[in-house]
């Protein structure tokens, strides 16, 4: 299944090249918002088990893109403002998606104002049909804020090539973690203290 999702994506990224004819400046994107979750020690709700971790990403300290084809808001808060910021690539057709963000809103609660939340479903306007074949939606073209994700996706700063994928800023504007795939709650709380210091 995972290798169908990123087929998927890697078709979204090549339509949005020849359809798009490249960024705009002007695109805008919606940044997550923080989702009531209890603390990891609550007890009213289990984290979800992760049994088969992905490893990290390499290590990195690479300035944030600032490119015109990066949303204007998103540069703005990494660059500008040095605000710590979690970005979250995500397909929210994916089951492992939906747990990943669990963790994150889970972390996010228990250090509240550490890091701001900017989510892209980069999966959401491509299909993966019952014979293994992808469509990509009509609208996807037609969607700047769809496009603009893509585009930041697809920046070779952070090269999206699997869903989940998460991308740490720290408050000098660096990419200072990636991660894709499953996450550990404890690990991922870290990464975020760490981004905030």
């Amino acid at each position: 299944m995972r290798r169908l999702v990123v087929a998927g994506i890697a078709l979204v990224f090549a339509l949005s090249l020849g359809g798009c004819g490249g960024g705009s400046a002007t695109t805008s994107t919606t940044t997550g918002s923080t989702s009531a979750a209890p603390s990891s020690g609550s007890g009213s709700t289990s984290l979800p088990a992760i049994d088969d971790r992905s490893v990290n990403e390499s290590s990195t300290f690479t300035p944030f893109p600032t490119g015109s084809a990066i949303p204007a808001d998103l540069k703005q808060k990494v660059t500008v403002d040095k605000q710590p910021t979690l970005i979250y690539f995500y397909d929210s057709t994916q089951q492992t998606s939906k747990e990943v963000r669990i963790v994150i809103d889970a972390v996010r609660a228990e250090n509240r104002g550490l890091v701001d939340l900017a989510s892209y479903d980069i999966g959401k306007y491509a299909t993966v049909n019952a014979d293994g074949s992808v469509s990509i939606s009509p609208e996807f073209a037609k969607n700047a804020s769809a496009v603009a994700a893509v585009e930041l996706a697809r920046d070779p700063a952070i090269r999206v090539t699997f869903t989940p994928f998460i991308v740490l800023t720290d408050g000098q504007g660096y990419i200072i973690y990636k991660h894709r795939g499953l996450i550990d709650y404890a690990f991922l709380e870290r990464e975020v203290q760490r981004a905030a210091r």
